[in-house]
């Protein structure tokens, strides 16, 4: 079988930054084929290169028998490119993005007059995979497809996957997810821009094993001898007719690390927009840091931590510029900022960058730099609404280790994550389906009830369950008294 894409030592440097250094490899047709590695490896530069989005500056690269540089025009009209942040039209309907591909186009047709800035993360993703679709290629670029969305949809999203395989396509995917990388025919391990490896997934991921599938965390458990720090009894919220929180009741203890898990329109994003005091409950109470959500929005506001799926950090500042931004804005005295600082960038890893524009960090060190800047009021509690979304499996035990060390200086987390051996870093872990808690206890506890082998067995089954799915309301949308 003759080979589609063929890859002959590319390199590309950003000013002072090798980000491909004497890249080789080549696909077949009809193949799937996976890249994956570390964040900032070179995965998306090396797409861009291959999409013609990009020049390398050494050596060539040909798609379909036709050359990048030469003949870009030709490989634009035969691929598709699904890029890492989805390439929609957010002020678009869904029909006007997309109304060709039918079989894929069928799951998000009750979507066609919603926005796209307003639909869910997997609907987003299936509509994006369609666009990329809608001039027939025949070779399909996707750059982590499936960051953002919880396991079922995550599934769904490669059984689409494998009914275009066997239309003919030609698959090139990354993933940050070792289960979505056995699923591939071949994965290429790129590390520090340089392919370390090309094999069968399982092979690559037994030899690269330290970084690809690192070891798991142990915690000491929580002691329960004080007053939980969230009470939350009989909390409705409703947009209109729809019921996004239905009846839930839940506390998390002091020192705990809660996990708040559910498929995507589940209800725990707008459940947690209440606890943030963001959103105000429609019946039910809750009480935060002995705080009523409902009279004392303003005064929990003060006291929280929050790390959105969407870093609040300023892209045009430095990361020590955002910290003491941040220390500011939180009114920390201005030695105490200094203090603080100081101790942040060498806890975090970052002294060598403090004065590095935060636009040109890896997702990772943004990450740890997002969720520092949370932390650095000192709060009693912080919510991070999935955190770790996009990174490798290494980089995300680094910063779990972050969250460890966070937890045991007292501050309580409360954090929502699609990664399901991340759910077994947590204390106890609840399940929303369709605005219900249909479960809640610690890992074990829920493994043994469901009779699971691991947290994503537990998911799957719970997840079936779900009668709403993506039919969800969105809290993008206007919110109904």
């Amino acid at each position: 079988m003759k080979n589609l894409i063929e890859v002959s030592h590319v390199s590309k440097s950003y000013g002072k930054v090798q980000a491909l250094r004497n890249v080789s490899f080549s696909v077949k047709q009809g193949e799937l084929f996976g890249l994956i590695g570390p964040d900032g490896a070179g995965k998306s530069t090396l797409f861009r290169i291959l999409t013609t989005l990009l020049l390398p500056d050494q050596g060539s690269a040909r798609v379909l028998d036709a050359d990048v540089r030469a003949d870009f025009r030709t490989i634009r009209q035969s691929v598709g490119y699904m890029p890492g942040r989805f390439s929609l039209y957010q002020d678009l309907t869904v029909e006007e993005n997309y109304e060709r591909i039918r079989a894929i186009y069928e799951q998000i047709a009750p979507f066609k007059q919603r926005r796209a800035g307003a639909l869910s993360g997997g609907i987003k993703q299936k509509l994006a995979l369609c666009c990329a679709l809608v001039h027939a290629p025949k070779v399909l670029f996707l750059d982590e497809p499936t960051t953002g969305v919880d396991p079922v949809s995550r599934r769904e999203f490669w059984e689409m996957l494998a009914y275009l395989r066997q239309e003919g396509i030609t698959l090139v995917v990354s993933t940050p997810f070792m289960d979505e990388a056995l699923r591939c025919d071949r994965v290429a391990f790129l590390y520090e821009g340089e392919i370390k490896g090309i094999d069968r997934p399982e092979a690559i991921l037994k030899q690269f094993s330290e970084i690809l599938c690192p070891p798991g965390l142990q915690r000491k458990a929580v002691d329960k001898h004080t007053p939980p720090i969230i009470q939350v009894d009989n909390l409705v919220k409703r947009f209109g007719s729809f019921t996004a929180v239905d009846h839930i009741s839940f506390s998390v203890e002091r020192g705990e690390i809660f996990g708040f898990l559910g498929a995507n329109g589940a209800g725990k994003t707008t459940a947690m927009r209440i606890l943030c005091g963001l959103s105000l409950p429609s019946e039910g109470k809750a009480e935060v840091m002995g705080f009523d959500v409902r009279t004392q929005s303003e005064e929990i506001k003060k006291r929280i931590g929050y790390m959105s799926q969407k870093f609040s950090l300023y892209e045009d500042l430095t990361v020590r510029e955002n910290l003491r931004l941040f220390g500011g804005i939180y009114s920390v005295n201005a030695k105490e900022i200094n203090k603080r600082t100081e101790e942040t960038l060498q806890r975090i890893g970052l002294y060598e960058e403090q004065h590095t524009l935060v636009r040109s960090l890896p997702l990772g060190w943004k990450q740890r730099l997002a969720f520092s800047v949370a932390i650095f009021h000192r709060p009693e509690l912080v919510f991070l609404d999935e955190p770790t979304g996009g990174v490798d499996p290494a980089t995300r035990r680094q910063f779990w280790e972050l969250i460890y060390q966070a937890a045991d200086q007292g501050i309580t987390i409360f954090v929502t994550t699609h990664y399901m051996d991340e759910a077994e870093y947590c204390d106890r872990i609840s399940m929303m389906v369709d605005g219900h808690i249909r479960a809640l206890d610690t890992p074990d506890g829920l493994k043994h009830r469901f009779n699971a082998r691991n947290m994503d067995e537990v998911f799957q089954k719970l997840a079936r369950e779900a009668q709403r799915g993506e039919h969800a309301f969105t809290h993008t949308q206007t919110e109904q008294p």
